[in-house]
């Protein structure tokens, strides 16, 4: 972002330089506002707000907050450093090095806003990873949204650090993370269990859970059902089935999960698990109806 000039001075930088403290009556004799110990705290005013003091840069969320986004952004020499994090927003800062992208990624259910405040890249989007239709090349001040269940990409093309600000709604990373550098973002979604960017369903819901721990996963909530659904490209607007009858497959086809040693072939996996699903979704598309009904069927000849 480029401060506008203005002819006051060149020296002294005031916010509002198109306004002035002219006299409604010539008569009146107007204060003299310009005092020195005022001079002085505007000069302090803009040495912090144009980076000659450093902000610090944490997570000051779930307080009132007011910052200069576009220094704190280009201060910003981290990977990912969350700024401020809510119950239902999350702010992030990102440095992009010279040729660094993002990464290919989807969110479910967030909505993303991107805005540029150094830098020049590329974005990419789409509704499937394989067709990103949706291809922009972006600079300074370009601000970027991005639908929920929208495959999407950016891409630092300058020789300088691509220095951008998310939002998230709701929040996608946890309260207070740093990742110095994108290795350090893929380790830390690798400790957290992540696949393609999803993490701990129960604190982030909008986010897929991969079981790689000794824990039996007992269901998926409706919104894994959907997060699976995208990633392997089903459009429920097209499909013979809906997501209700997918949710109902992905629950039902567990028990080939860690619930027993005998039939475990999935070992939870929620893209294995949402293939079979989606097999035998293809072969009838009310296939987990009709299962329901033969069990209950099996059920009461072997309760004879």
């Amino acid at each position: 972002m480029y401060d506008a000039p203005f002819s006051y001075s060149h020296q002294y930088q005031y916010p509002n330089p198109y306004y002035f403290n002219e006299p409604i009556n010539n008569n009146i004799i107007q204060p003299n506002y310009w005092t020195t110990h005022d001079v002085a705290n505007r000069l302090d005013f803009f040495q912090s707000s144009n980076g000659r003091n450093k902000i610090e840069l944490k997570d000051y969320g779930r307080k009132p907050f007011v910052i200069n986004i576009n220094e704190a952004t280009k201060q910003n020499n981290n990977y990912r450093t969350a700024l401020w994090t809510g119950n239902h927003l999350q702010v992030t800062l990102m440095s992009l090095k010279a040729g660094e992208d993002i990464g290919l990624e989807i969110h479910p259910n967030v909505d993303q806003f991107l805005r540029i405040e150094q830098g020049q890249g590329i974005v990419q989007m789409g509704k499937r990873k394989n067709n990103l239709n949706v291809v922009q090349n972006v600079n300074d001040d370009y601000a970027i949204m991005i639908p929920a269940g929208t495959w999407h990409n950016v891409t630092n093309t300058g020789n300088i650090p691509l220095k951008l600000y998310s939002i998230y709604a709701p929040p996608q990373h946890p309260f207070g993370t740093v990742h110095v550098t994108k290795a350090d973002a893929l380790a830390a979604e690798h400790r957290s269990d992540c696949d393609m960017h999803y993490s701990h369903p129960t604190k982030y819901p909008n986010r897929i859970q991969t079981n790689t721990l000794n824990i039996v996963k007992t269901s998926f909530s409706k919104e894994e059902a959907a997060a699976i659904a995208l990633l392997l490209g089903i459009d429920f607007t097209k499909s013979k089935f809906d997501l209700n009858e997918f949710w109902m497959g992905v629950n039902t086809e567990l028990e080939h999960g860690k619930q027993s040693n005998l039939t475990n072939v999935t070992g939870d996996d929620p893209i294995i698990t949402g293939k079979i699903a989606l097999a035998h979704l293809n072969e009838f598309p009310d296939y987990y109806k009709r299962l329901k009904v033969l069990e209950e069927e099996a059920k009461a000849y072997w309760n004879r």
